[in-house]
């Protein structure tokens, strides 16, 4: 369930990148392949012919209005800045509903598990009343995020996003200069490693939150106590191609009330030379940031990745990875959560005000 619910978050953006082409038959063509994976899911997962008919009819509706706004829109060409903004809000809107309706028929099919038992069964305990009264309020409180999050705003600057980016071939090369290699060469007599959780407040962070269902959406890695050698994978705050660059402070601190977590990993000098090694590779070959990866679990080259990626692929290299997983779906808070061996120490919290 809570994969569906990540891949659902990720379906939700690309819709969004499509329907931004703002052409008639891609936009029919979103509608229509967002209703059917959403409408397959459900008819597999509901129990009964109610549910699965009440999938059908209301998928059916749906796209029935979806396509009726598509044909609106093609005779009725906006002819101000205006009109043009409200049919685009209408056109998300009848996006967004493709969601909401799947969210109501998953809910009534919870509800059909849990109220719905045979003759000799016995009467339901309050335990799982009170299981089905939290499932029931965060599906509501996940679509009243949903509903903050995802403004014009936040949409717009995730399509300007997106537009920088490539999962297929290298476009950042060089971005990490002799100072910075320098200035790695100085820690390692350091006996540490430090691994760093983020929330850095970024409209995109947000988004990812509602697929990931965590507050902490970066991972970064530093070879000194201080964060002056931080390095990760980002977009490049516009002043580098996405990929691999070093990182500041200031990048992980675009809201008031943003955290960080810094923790600390005992390791040898010979594993921190691997690990710098390692970056001057990836920095001399070229690297992306794998922004399909989130949905699709796969790079298609190497040195594609995205952050808690290869913060994990870079402590395996040096044989300083402490939990075994696949480094194509980790998240940034597995490197913490995973940690079951204690190999960790907090190192100390940031709070910027």
């Amino acid at each position: 369930m809570n994969v569906f619910k990540s891949l659902k978050v990720y379906l939700g953006i690309v819709s969004v990148l499509f329907l931004n082409i703002n052409n008639a038959k891609t936009t029919a063509l979103t509608f229509i392949a967002v209703g059917v994976i959403l409408a397959i899911y459900e008819f597999i997962v509901c129990k009964r012919k109610r549910e699965k008919a009440m999938t059908v009819i209301g998928y059916g509706i749906l796209l029935a209005l979806q396509i009726s706004y598509v044909v609106f829109r093609v005779n009725n060409p906006p002819d101000s800045s205006l009109e043009s903004l409200v049919m685009s809000l209408i056109m998300y809107w009848l996006l967004f509903l493709s969601f909401i309706l799947q969210s109501f028929i998953d809910i009534k099919n919870y509800q059909q598990y849990f109220f719905h038992t045979p003759k000799n069964a016995q009467a339901l305990s309050f335990d799982q009343i009170k299981q089905f009264n939290r499932y029931v309020k965060d599906k509501k409180m996940l679509v009243n995020r949903a509903s903050k999050i995802l403004t014009r705003e936040t949409i717009q600057e995730i399509i300007e996003e997106m537009e920088r980016h490539s999962s297929f071939s290298y476009i950042n090369q060089g971005s990490l200069t002799e100072q910075y290699f320098d200035a790695v060469e100085e820690t390692l007599d350091d006996p540490n490693i430090y691994i760093v959780l983020s929330d850095t407040g970024s409209r995109p962070s947000q988004v990812i939150s509602l697929g990931t269902g965590k507050a902490y959406n970066h991972s970064s890695i530093s070879f000194d106590e201080e964060l002056k050698t931080l390095i990760s994978y980002n977009g490049g705050e516009r002043v580098n191609p996405p990929g691999l660059n070093a990182e500041m402070i200031e990048y992980l601190s675009k809201k008031d009330d943003a955290t960080i977590y810094v923790y600390k990993l005992g390791v040898t000098k010979e594993q921190k030379i691997k690990m710098l090694d390692k970056i001057k590779e990836i920095n001399e070959d070229g690297s992306a940031y794998n922004i399909l990866g989130l949905v699709l679990r796969k790079s298609y080259k190497p040195n594609i990745m995205y952050c808690s990626q290869f913060v994990y692929i870079l402590l395996e290299y040096a044989d300083a990875a402490y939990f075994e997983t696949n480094p194509n779906s980790i998240k940034p808070t597995d490197l913490v959560e995973f940690d079951y061996d204690r190999k960790l120490q907090l190192a100390y919290k940031l709070t910027f005000n």
